[in-house]
């Protein structure tokens, strides 16, 4: 791998595979659940022997919830709150392992992550609603406390985080989020020159997933696109995407705006690099990127 340039692990996968630009039949979104789980079961196989993972469905907060310990490292210091993606519509804790599992244990914390509703069934605030739930059961049980996610959940992990500052919550010590999707807009120019370039991710999705997760919101509303809600109180945040992420720019916006509030922010952007390219564990730039967020993490 060059220095600056994307491995040609990522460059074939790159070319491998074009997003699906046609609309969501949501009549069938049982179906693309099923599809979305399975497409990454022999990558979730992988993660749960790297890391030596052990699971436990549990209740937190009233919500359903998974939890993950990797056994490497003994004794789990402190707990973290992770929030799987999915475009609000599909996605499982099981199906995110690739990302938790590193973080699990380099992080050596135990991670709480929750069954939040999806929509079309369940539209905003219930996700959101879900993950507060969660959090708040987590912050009073004391310790070290780390929140992340990534795409969807990188939105309900700063919508938490924000919940909790607004509310008196204590706030977690670090935040985490990998291509958050903090603005719900579609207008095709706020995704810059990347619009058409994400070979994970479409235009079509998100004008998708917005028609049915902010129902009752316009989508600039902070309670569903959280970079236009408050920043200040929160944590020390790291921040990854890619110079072929759909979502980049609202990244660096959030960076920007973070940094603006007085919070200590790192913003990677990996080059060539798409959507939440951390979940494709044949790239050797997914366990550089995972080892610098744990890194972060770790140091505060």
């Amino acid at each position: 791998m060059s220095a600056g340039e994307p491995s040609q692990e990522a460059i074939a996968k790159r070319e491998s595979y074009a997003p699906d630009t046609e609309p969501i039949d949501f009549s069938k979104i049982d179906e693309r659940r099923a599809e979305a789980k399975n497409g990454f079961a022999a990558a979730v196989d992988r993660a749960t022997t790297r890391h030596s993972l052990e699971f436990a469905d549990v209740v937190v907060g009233g919500v359903d919830c998974l939890r993950i310990r990797s056994t490497t490292g003994g004794t789990a210091n402190g707990s973290m709150l992770y929030v799987f993606g999915g475009g609000f519509i599909v996605g499982d804790p099981e199906t995110d392992m690739p990302v938790i599992g590193a973080l699990a244990e380099w992080c050596g914390v135990e991670v709480i992550a929750p069954r939040y509703r999806l929509a079309p069934e369940h539209p905003a605030p219930a996700a959101s609603d879900d993950c507060m739930a969660v959090y708040r059961e987590l912050a009073g049980s004391g310790g070290r406390l780390l929140v992340a996610g990534e795409s969807a959940g990188g939105n309900l992990a700063l919508l938490t985080v924000q919940r909790s500052v607004a509310e008196g919550v204590p706030a977690p010590v670090a935040l985490g989020l990998l291509s958050p999707a903090v603005d719900l807009r579609v207008d095709r120019e706020l995704f810059g020159l990347v619009v058409d370039r994400d070979p994970s991710l479409s235009h079509q999705l998100m004008l998708d997933v917005a028609g049915v997760y902010a129902v009752d919101y316009a989508l600039d509303d902070p309670a569903v696109s959280p970079l236009f809600g408050s920043m200040k109180g929160l944590p020390p945040t790291v921040l990854t995407t890619g110079t072929r992420d759909l979502l980049s720019e609202m990244t660096i916006r959030l960076a920007r705006q973070l940094r603006r509030a007085g919070v200590e922010v790192e913003c990677n952007v990996w080059p060539g690099l798409w959507h939440v390219f951390e979940f494709y564990d044949e790239l050797p730039e997914a366990a550089e990127s995972l080892r610098e967020i744990a890194a972060f993490l770790n140091a505060r």
